[in-house]
């Protein structure tokens, strides 16, 4: 029989039951955000438990912007590795968040077909009297974005920011796209919203643009269950492909839906929050700046779309969850890694898998086979080159667990010889909020072969054992015997 508390998850709140339930998160019962505690806390926290150990926060009671909001406030949401195993459904081993985090993987591998795509089952509309984001409906005078949560996570941001909102675009012709994007807010109506050129969002209006409309319907759904929030915060779904039906295909069931108030398009039922409203496609104003997530402040976007605000619905005491940008992990990553392991797979017979931490931006450790040379940079360049994230690409041998960076980092130091096994690329399109590219949007990369071959193809000769390979050989069980004898203390 399944436990209750395993997901997937219907709403956020289901999954927040399950993680009070397997003791993930710490509450705090009063904290002051107009001093900044709480992005103060959760540098703390991150430095304490590592950012794949840290607990989720919920702020029993927290001051924002003259407020006191209790019971509504929640950080860190997806960053344990043991929440990636939660959320769809398997039990963690309390041993091993590596273990589960791969347990994940392996779990969305088999869920991609043969073919690379994602199973769908496509969402089902319920009546609003039965969707809880319907609880409240607030139109007129008191529509005010101040009324919630939404925090200044930095000093030097500009204002209070909506950063885990996934905004639903609606149209016959397009069809649905769900992203999340940086949303500042500037009044008590009105929101800036910041997709990056050439991302599906702005794509999306561009093409509305293009087609003479003078607005564009929108709304903006904060705090759904953690895959529908993956698909939103992801590219798992290609442009075209309605990331509502991927998220339910992977669920195993349908996301139940509900027409919003204003307009036709139709949002997660579940949901918290929703705020609902129109882009005028021919006005652009100043957003920013922001704390992104290499953990630098953002540059002022001197043109980005706007939102006036028209309804909000929301569930009773609605929970909004802030992601700490720059501080924590902002999604579910395995299905993003799962989605890419498929891709490059179909593409490279010698590849195994990738891993892109999210807390060390820019490095790409990828896993491949014994190949020649030419080969491991062909892997390496495709995906330097197409993947925004990998600034640096790290090509390492079977043995090496990319998801333990002491290996990482051992075979690096060891196996890795500078001059004879580096490619530089000089111009990449890179990810836009990196500090240190002079051009917005552009990145050279670096790509490092830290495989035994690199030194075996240049000597003619075995590269040396390692002294643990050497333990293995003499005494086959003794690390699972060893394991067993001192279980108390391993």
């Amino acid at each position: 029989m399944k436990d209750k508390y395993l997901g997937p998850y219907q709403s956020l709140r289901q999954y927040l039951d399950a993680l009070e339930h397997f003791g993930h998160i710490l509450h705090i019962d009063d904290i002051n955000q107009n001093e900044y505690e709480a992005t103060a806390l959760m540098y703390r926290i991150i430095e304490k438990h590592n950012v794949r150990e840290a607990p989720v926060l919920f702020f029993d009671k927290i001051y924002s912007k003259n407020n006191v909001f209790k019971q509504s406030s929640v950080g860190n949401l997806f960053g344990k590795w043991d929440l990636e195993a939660l959320a769809l459904g398997i039990l963690p081993d309390e041993a091993s968040s590596q273990q589960n985090y791969q347990l994940a993987l392996d779990k969305l591998e088999q869920h991609i077909d043969k073919d690379g795509k994602w199973p769908i089952i496509n969402p089902v509309t319920i009546d609003a009297s039965e969707a809880p984001c319907k609880e409240n409906i607030l139109e007129g005078e008191a529509v005010n974005l101040f009324n919630f949560p939404f925090l200044q996570t930095n000093p030097a941001d500009n204002g209070c920011y909506i950063n885990t909102g996934s905004v639903v675009l609606e149209d016959e012709e397009l069809g649905r796209n769900v992203g999340t994007y940086r949303c500042q807010i500037k009044s008590s109506k009105r929101i800036g919203i910041n997709p990056q050129v050439n991302q599906d969002g702005w794509k999306f209006l561009q093409q509305l643009k293009a087609q003479g409309r003078a607005t564009a319907q929108v709304a903006i759904v904060i705090g759904t269950d953690p895959i529908t929030f993956s698909m939103s915060g992801s590219k798992v779904a290609k442009y075209g492909e309605d990331e509502l039906a991927i998220a339910g295909g992977l669920m195993g069931k349908a996301v139940e839906i509900v027409e919003c108030e204003t307009s036709a398009i139709s949002v997660p039922a579940h949901a918290e929050l929703i705020i609902e409203g129109e882009i005028p496609l021919d006005e652009m104003e100043e957003e920013g700046p922001f704390g992104e997530m290499y953990g630098y402040i953002g540059e002022l976007q001197r043109e980005n779309f706007v939102m006036n605000v028209q309804t909000i619905t929301h569930r009773n005491n609605p929970i909004i969850p802030n992601q700490f940008t720059g501080i924590t992990r902002g999604c579910l990553t395995a299905p993003i890694e799962a989605n890419l392991n498929r891709k490059y797979r179909s593409e490279f017979d010698d590849f195994i898998g990738l891993h892109y931490p999210l807390e060390f931006p820019g490095f790409c450790f990828v896993k491949i086979k014994k190949t020649s040379t030419n080969k491991t940079f062909d892997i390496g360049r495709s995906i330097s080159t197409s993947l925004k994230i990998a600034k640096i690409t790290v090509l390492f041998d079977e043995d090496v667990d990319i998801h333990n960076l002491n290996q990482v980092l051992h075979a690096l130091g060891s196996r890795w010889q500078p001059q004879r096994s580096s490619e530089m690329i000089d111009n990449a399109n890179g990810l836009s909020g990196d500090p240190s590219s002079i051009e917005r949007g552009m990145s050279s990369r670096i790509i490092i072969d830290a495989t035994r071959n690199a030194t075996e193809s240049q000597t003619n000769k075995p590269f040396s054992k390692m002294n643990i390979e050497c333990l293995r050989e003499e005494f086959p069980d003794l690390l699972e015997t060893i394991e067993e004898k001192f279980k108390e203390i391993i």
